[in-house]
């Protein structure tokens, strides 16, 4: 399973409607559960972004799984997505490690320690 970190902003329509919170995250369960989505974690926020949702999923075709989701939450005009693909950070550690360039062989210096 890839993670993504899913940030979403109230729209006017959606802060005006806000009461219907709790069946959009009932369909929003649903959604998910048909695409193979899994939600790690959702948290009401304060600041730029309303809330914040910690999802997996499945690592075939994974774009085309986050634009889904982007694209269902935009239609129906409660909220403006911003989706990050995310690694935890062990992992991020090894892409690192990767771009890292091979380290040459030592090689004997030549005129040191030898006596003539």
């Amino acid at each position: 399973m890839a993670r993504a970190v899913v940030l979403l902003k109230l729209t006017r329509e959606g802060a005006m409607s806000i009461e219907q919170a709790r069946a959009i995250y009932e369909e929003t369960k649903i959604f998910f559960a048909r695409t193979g989505y899994k939600v790690v974690d959702l948290y009401a926020t304060l600041g730029a972004y309303d809330f914040v949702s910690i999802i997996e999923v499945p690592d075939q075709d994974v774009i085309k799984h986050l634009f889904r989701r982007g694209i269902l939450a935009a239609s129906r005009g409660a909220f403006r997505v911003c989706t990050l693909p995310a690694l935890p950070f062990e992992e991020f550690l090894t892409v690192v490690d990767d771009l890292r360039p091979p380290e040459e062989p030592s090689r004997p210096q030549v005129g040191m320690g030898v006596n003539k």
